[in-house]
């Protein structure tokens, strides 16, 4: 009855007034949800994923943004080995959890949204030649190695690792949600790039801020934790870097081992 609620809701109901970042993603949920139903794709056809829902309503937001572009940039590559390339030269879980979502969340957006994937496409600094199927495996892989090193972080099933295996298992189905929802999505990101909208971007940069710091103390926690059971150099050097981090955002936060 949530999903019936929101269809009734005004196409109008994104406020550029309303500075908040419930307005935008209620917007964006809005759009996904009537998208499923004049498409035949409701949710909890096949099965719960009211989840995925907010999940990509999350994910559009976030794209609207050049500090999410700027996060995710360096971690972004067409080439398939250059990613696992990545993974491999990384020591730390989290981080190559982070490279293989961002990646097939980019494949997903680009597919679905803009579309621009597929033949002779610029990737970065440089041309590649490939098919759409080509970047909806990569995808579908992506998605399922970060729902396994989701489930290596946090030891247990989580509801983030649901969403990413929801992703895999039909990503099909979430790729061509996209490709009706995109209108919508353009509808936003005109009136995103509005002079009024200003404020509005600032308050999801302090958004973010809030949110990146809170994602630094669990993994320093988890760090800690891991360091507490068996101490060594390796642990001790990641649990420095991830102090400085926060403090990057908190000159007075403190933390000694």
């Amino acid at each position: 009855m949530r999903e019936k609620s929101m269809i009734s809701m005004s196409k109008d109901y994104f406020n550029l007034l309303n500075k908040e970042k419930e307005s935008a993603i209620s917007y964006l949920l809005e759009a996904l949800i009537r998208s499923r139903e004049e498409n035949h794709f409701p949710s909890n056809k096949k099965i719960y994923d009211e989840d995925v829902n907010i999940y990509l309503a999350h994910l559009l937001l976030a794209y609207a943004t050049s500090s999410y572009q700027d996060l995710v940039a360096k971690y972004l590559s067409a080439y398939d080995s250059e990613i696992r390339e990545l993974v491999d030269s990384a020591r730390d879980r989290y981080v190559k959890y982070f490279i293989f979502k961002v990646n097939a969340d980019y494949l997903l957006i680009h597919l679905g949204v803009f579309q621009d994937l597929g033949g002779v496409i610029r990737f970065g600094s440089r041309s590649v030649n490939r098919s759409e199927r080509y970047f909806a495996q990569n995808a579908i892989s992506y998605y399922q190695e970060a729902a396994n090193y989701n489930q290596k972080i946090y030891h247990k099933k989580t509801a983030v690792k649901d969403v990413l295996e929801k992703l895999a298992d039909y990503f099909d189905d979430y790729r061509d949600l996209l490709k009706k929802t995109r209108s919508h999505y353009f509808h936003f990101m005109n009136h995103f790039e509005d002079n009024e909208f200003k404020n509005f971007t600032n308050s999801i940069a302090s958004y973010e801020k809030e949110f990146s710091r809170k994602e630094l103390e669990n993994k320093l926690l988890d760090l800690y934790l891991e360091w507490k059971k068996k101490p060594t150099p390796e642990l001790e050097s990641l649990i420095r870097i991830v102090v400085g981090e926060i403090q990057k955002m908190d000159p007075v936060f403190r933390f000694q081992i």
